[in-house]
């Protein structure tokens, strides 16, 4: 009986320390703001599509900037002391939306991408030398409310190019959610700066689409017989190898409108995406047994 219950003990350690550990720095657009307690922050949907082999921590603390002459910088008000103890194998950074404020941009922006590369090299210093990404920020929306806080929309535009910059020198991945955000206004509705529910999904899923992007793919499945999928990206077109030859595809957008449907006995779909808007989209496949299989697909060229 001791054998056992040690063995039990053992078991539960291994899946523990062999979990990886998210760091998801931001304002309050990570944070959640305008978000009810039974509505998930993408952090939160973050960590439901990457599964138990993962920890997502919130790292987000609203109105903050990534000029560290801001009016509220991340450096002094944010939770790098934090991300620094929690010691992520992975650490997303979302910030700059705060920093197109007139009174942050209109004279700080010439240390835009200096304070990048700190924040970044600040990060990679951490002894669990995380693997960091960095997004491009979410659309601003005309709304008068985000109006009165001075964000905008033309300033992000003049971000994007310098935090490419960022990632180029450092040799990092950039994850967009702008260009996949801009077709959905209706997702700030509020203020036109917050993402709501399906907002925070949708970013959620572009990042976790980011964080798994290898060959090979994890589908969310009902079943746990064939986990994988070889999913190949191609500009115009995509094709995925499936564990089974009788197939059905759909693929949906995230009004839920279907916008491919595809079925097969080869075990094998190549798909063309010449039709279909750039942005992120659902794949769900049904093979012969009627097992469902969903995950996010984001479609960029």
């Amino acid at each position: 009986m001791k054998k056992c219950i040690l063995i039990l003990i053992i078991g539960t350690l291994s899946i523990v320390s062999a979990q990886k550990k998210v760091a998801c720095i931001g304002n309050s657009i990570t944070f959640g703001y305008g978000l009810n307690n039974s509505t998930p922050t993408y952090p939160q949907q973050l960590q439901k599509l990457l599964g138990s082999g993962y920890t997502v921590e919130n790292d987000g603390v609203s109105a903050t900037t990534l000029l560290k002459k801001g009016n509220n910088p991340y450096w002094v008000n944010g939770k790098l002391s934090q991300v620094f103890t929690f010691k992520p194998d992975i650490v997303v950074i979302k910030l700059g939306t705060n920093d197109t404020k007139p009174e942050n941009w209109n004279t700080h922006s010439g240390e835009f991408k200096a304070d990048y590369l700190s924040m970044v090299d600040t990060l990679a210093k951490m002894s669990s030398k995380p693997k960091i990404y960095v997004v491009l920020p979410v659309p601003v929306f005309s709304n008068p409310v985000g109006a009165s806080w001075g964000i905008r929309d033309s300033i992000i535009r003049l971000e994007i190019p310098i935090i490419k910059q960022v990632a180029s020198e450092r040799g990092l991945t950039v994850i967009d959610c702008y260009t996949p955000l801009l077709k959905f206004p209706q997702f700030f509705s509020t203020d036109g700066v917050h993402p709501d529910g399906t907002g925070a999904d949708t970013i959620a899923h572009i990042v976790y689409r980011a964080l798994t992007s290898t060959s090979s793919v994890s589908a969310n499945s009902i079943s746990t017989t064939h986990p994988q999928f070889q999913l190949h990206i191609n500009p115009g077109i995509f094709s995925i190898s499936l564990p089974f030859p009788q197939y059905t595809i759909d693929l949906f957008d995230i009004t839920g409108k279907t916008v491919l449907h595809h079925c097969g006995t080869d075990g094998r779909a190549v798909l063309s995406s010449r039709t279909i808007a750039h942005g992120m989209y659902q794949l769900r496949v049904v093979n012969g047994s009627n097992q469902v299989y969903k995950l996010p697909l984001m479609i960029t060229q």
